[in-house]
């Protein structure tokens, strides 16, 4: 039975989703042993518990990529809201820089560029998402708009629908019965102070209301004053990714991923991690980013403000999360200030580890940032809500991968891999 919308909010407090279920499920059959590296058990409602020691550690085959095509000299991309594969493998950009739909072919022609900014059929004022069924239509969503445009695998208009929400609002999967599953988050309060704004995934219908609600998050870490929120440096948060039918949500305190098959729980990984230390010099380093930002007379008011806040003493678990088109996770390491590369591992939708690839690091940090009058490129994050981390895995969607990076020049651009997976 589902709950009603007064009563989500409280229902996922106590309950947490199912994970304050798994304590006790999980004394229930767990294979403890030290020499195996992932031990499962199903608990009473079908759900994959999967506890891995030390993932980092495990000696994994790595995973070969070979370039099939780059749009570095052929497309003009600006603030890329995502990505993903057609049936096809075409692959569809979602350019908000431009407001258009980008359709590439199989080896990275254009074919169709669609859309343009506007509020009518097919225009578009903010593209925040772009997915695919599992019919190959893709949806885009425009989060000032609050609306959702359907097209076919060439660009055209095949449907609209308008939705009406109060809440930050971030889609991930479509159901069949024309609802979907999407993250929200609410701050009705904001505590002064350190404090993580909860992350809900929740089941909304077609016209916007929100039905049920599946679990909770803590959100990012930050620093509350009375003026504005902090970023807080090397901050833990929750990361969430969806594709198809599946949507992938886990906090990177440690490792803790839960996967869902449409509105379904299927696994949950749990599992400690190396805490990775955070150096005097990189704490200094990540305040001097966030004061770049800023012109030269306003940053020593700025870095008061900034040791209102904190720096964290180690690295979160992770950094970066995706889902493919099987179900199958990937999860990437989180990446120091100077790492020029991610390290991916990659596990089956039961939890199995399969194998790793690293992947040049994308910073979406890199932001050109205009207001105040302030030019120049500096790393920082500047999300104020839905805290989850952009990466430079666009899509994974069978033996295909998009790639999303950025120039010395601050362009950007995609590069589409073939990955074969162990099968």
């Amino acid at each position: 039975m589902r709950q009603s919308a007064g009563c989500l909010i409280l229902s996922a407090l106590v309950l947490a989703g199912f994970g304050c279920r798994d304590a006790a499920r999980e004394r229930d059959g767990i294979d403890s042993r030290a020499d195996t590296p992932a031990t499962s058990t199903l608990d009473s409602a079908g759900v994959a518990i999967v506890r891995i020691a030390g993932l980092q550690e495990l000696a994994l085959p790595g995973l070969n990529r070979r370039q099939l095509y780059s749009t570095l000299e052929e497309v003009d991309l600006h603030q890329v809201a995502g990505a993903v594969f057609l049936p096809d493998s075409s692959l569809a950009i979602a350019n908000r820089g431009s407001s258009q739909v980008l359709i590439l072919d199989p080896l990275g022609s254009v074919l169709e560029r669609a859309g343009r900014e506007g509020e009518g059929p097919g225009e578009y004022v903010d593209i925040a998402w772009i997915g695919v069924g599992a019919d190959g239509m893709l949806a885009v969503f425009d989060g000032r708009l609050r609306r959702f445009t359907f097209l076919d695998a060439r660009g055209s208009v095949t449907g609209i629908r308008r939705i009406d929400v109060t809440e930050a609002l971030v889609p991930l999967a479509g159901l069949a019965s024309g609802e979907f599953l999407a993250v929200v988050e609410t701050r009705p309060f904001r505590p002064l102070g350190f404090q993580r704004g909860p992350l809900f995934l929740v089941v909304v219908d077609p016209a916007g209301a929100v039905v049920d609600t599946l679990g909770r998050w803590a959100g990012k870490e930050r620093y509350e004053t009375p003026d504005r929120m902090i970023e807080v440096g090397f901050a833990a948060t929750a990361l969430y990714a969806g594709r198809g039918p599946y949507s992938v949500l886990a906090t990177t305190d440690s490792l803790d991923v839960a996967l869902y098959e449409a509105a379904t729980p299927l696994t949950r990984i749990r599992g400690s991690h190396s805490a990775r230390p955070v150096t005097s010099r990189e704490k200094e380093a990540w305040t001097e980013l966030v004061l770049d930002l800023y012109p030269e007379s306003v940053r020593p008011a700025q870095r008061r403000t900034l040791e209102q806040s904190r720096v964290r003493d180690a690295y979160p678990a992770f950094g970066a999360l995706r889902v493919s088109g099987d179900g199958a996770i990937w999860l990437g390491g989180y990446t120091g200030l100077d790492d020029a590369e991610r390290s991916w591992t990659v596990l089956r939708r039961d939890g199995v580890p399969l194998g790793r690839l690293g992947l040049p690091v994308y910073r979406p940090e890199l932001l050109k940032v205009r207001e105040s009058g302030i030019t120049g490129w500096a790393p920082v994050e500047l999300e104020t809500t839905i805290p989850s981390a952009s990466h430079e895995l666009l899509d994974v969607a069978a033996d295909r991968i998009a790639v999303l990076r950025t120039s010395e020049l601050g362009e950007e651009f995609i590069e589409v891999y073939e990955v074969e997976l162990p099968r």
